[in-house]
């Protein structure tokens, strides 16, 4: 409710600027939209999934490899996300601030929410490194199980 109620304000207050920020707030709460939808269906985010002998390695393996795909994007796109605000009018000023807010600064903003998902995916990774253990590997296998991906840890 609290997040609806935000987006109202915000997009209220957008509503008698329109034009690009306009735009710029819509894209916003789509990218919000679909970052949600992304993170709540992932396998890092309470889904089970299983793994044998045959496969503990491989899943490791690939998981981590998208960890890193991840902070190499996140990191890309971290440069542009902020918006500087000084010189803006007070309008463009409060929905940059809002914006900077919701992608980057709050504890709740998108940026929090990548970490706590590549987190998620880490803890993932040590579960499946730790089976993979149980399940007999010694951890030189493990290592080159993992590759460029493990050495990279």
């Amino acid at each position: 409710m609290g997040v609806v109620a935000e987006e109202n304000g915000l997009l209220g207050a957008v509503a008698g600027v329109g034009g690009a920020i306009g735009r710029a707030v819509g894209d916003m709460f789509a990218a919000e939209k679909h970052l949600t939808d992304t993170v709540t269906n992932s396998p890092g985010a309470g889904q089970k999934f299983s793994v044998s002998r045959d496969t503990v390695l491989q899943a490791a393996k690939v998981v981590e490899e998208q960890i890193w795909e991840l902070k190499r994007a996140y990191g890309d796109a971290l440069i542009g996300l902020r918006i500087k605000v000084d010189g803006l009018d007070e309008v463009n000023r409060d929905i940059a601030i809002a914006w900077n807010d919701r992608l980057v600064d709050s504890p709740e903003s998108y940026a929090e929410r990548v970490n706590a998902y590549v987190n998620s995916l880490n803890g993932l990774v040590s579960q499946l490194r730790a089976a993979a253990e149980q399940y007999g590997f010694t951890e030189s296998e493990i290592e080159a199980a993992f590759g460029a991906a493990g050495a990279a840890r």
